[in-house]
């Protein structure tokens, strides 16, 4: 079927439609999740995530234009993505920045430079002192919002969002002093 065919086969709730989408992008939908949460999540929470992508994508194909299947579909496994990261972060675990990566986008002949800039930033990020450095590991590697945080860590929002801004104030210097 044409993209135009699986759209509109969709949007009539047939079941044959939403299988072959299901054949045809479930390797890109499971690398997007994989690299997302930069292999933080096992194969079964992949295979979890990326089955929650076509039920999304199913309950919602009215939303799909032509043309966007593809987009659409990269889209929510993105956001399935990062709720899934968010829900395997218990309440009140510490985090430590030795058990994160960053995502692999680059391409191999790369891996030299993403090795020492990994480096990097966990030298810069290993510099701050708590909360601050929990709550930036949080923040951008486990994607947990700044009200998430707040009611997690049991501080202020406000709190949190300027130990946020502050950070990244920071890592910016950090990194630019090192010609990034």
């Amino acid at each position: 079927m044409t993209e135009q065919e699986l759209i509109q086969g969709l949007k009539k709730r047939d079941e044959s439609a939403i299988e072959e989408i299901m054949e045809c992008f479930t390797p890109y939908v499971s690398t997007i999740i994989y690299n997302v949460s930069r292999g933080s999540l096992s194969t079964a929470d992949i295979e979890e995530t990326a089955a929650d992508v076509f039920f999304v994508l199913w309950n919602h194909s009215d939303k799909v234009q032509e043309g966007s299947l593809k987009g659409y579909i990269a889209s929510i496994a993105k956001s399935r993505a990062k709720d899934k990261i968010r829900s395997t972060v218990r309440h009140g675990e510490v985090v430590d920045i030795e058990d994160v990566v960053l995502a692999d986008e680059y391409t191999i002949s790369d891996n030299m430079d993403r090795q020492v800039l990994q480096k990097d930033l966990k030298d810069a990020i290993s510099q701050f002192k708590e909360p601050d450095k929990e709550i930036i590991i949080r923040y951008y590697y486990y994607y947990q919002t700044a009200p998430k945080i707040a009611e997690v860590m049991e501080l202020k929002l406000e709190a949190v969002k300027s130990k946020i801004k502050r950070a990244r104030t920071k890592l910016k210097a950090f990194l630019t002093e090192r010609g990034y």
